[in-house]
């Protein structure tokens, strides 16, 4: 009987607190937003950033870890704008070891073909005199196989070393390959 009292008393009492019949509710009855307050949604997407930010952070670290710009050796294929050959694959040894083998696309022939660079190879030698070699194959404009080959030396310093690989069209149409050094 008493729990029956007190749920009357409640009920009589809540239209002087405000809550009743007009259903508004009082203002120190009113949540209100924490602007501090970040949604899930919002601190998945700062999580997301973040881990992403770190990714690249670590991929940059690793790769001067992994090629130090004292041993750094990078090479380039391009091609010259009169060459028409269509490059199919390129081979590259440095120092009589196998470093590279490239199989091109029909995307990537044309980008060469409209001025585009490729990085073929980027790896570690040790300071001191070492030997590049590059083989081509590829067809020229009327479908025939064409084949070129390009031996050389070079000096490696205490910094990076770039080397381009630039395909000129040779002697009766033959691929020509000349070694450009870049410091």
């Amino acid at each position: 009987m008493n729990t029956r009292i007190l749920w009357i008393v409640l009920f009589s009492l809540l239209p002087s607190l405000g809550f009743g019949q007009d259903g508004n509710t009082p203002d120190r009855f009113t949540i209100l937003p924490d602007p501090t307050f970040k949604s899930l949604d919002d601190q998945v997407q700062s999580l997301r950033k973040d881990v992403l930010n770190l990714s690249q952070d670590l991929s940059r670290l690793q790769n001067n870890l992994l090629t130090p710009a004292a041993t750094q050796i990078s090479v380039f294929v391009s091609l010259d704008s009169q060459s028409t050959m269509n490059i199919e694959a390129m081979q590259l040894q440095l120092d009589d070891r196998p470093v590279a083998n490239y199989i091109y696309t029909t995307g990537e022939q044309e980008a060469l073909h409209h001025g585009g660079v490729q990085r073929l190879y980027m790896g570690n030698v040790a300071v001191g005199p070492h030997r590049l070699s590059a083989a081509v194959t590829g067809k020229d404009a009327t479908g025939n196989e064409k084949r070129g080959s390009v031996n050389g030396k070079f000096e490696k310093s205490m910094s990076a070393k770039f080397i381009e690989i630039k395909l000129t069209k040779g002697a009766a149409d033959t691929p020509q390959l000349v070694l450009k050094e870049w410091e």
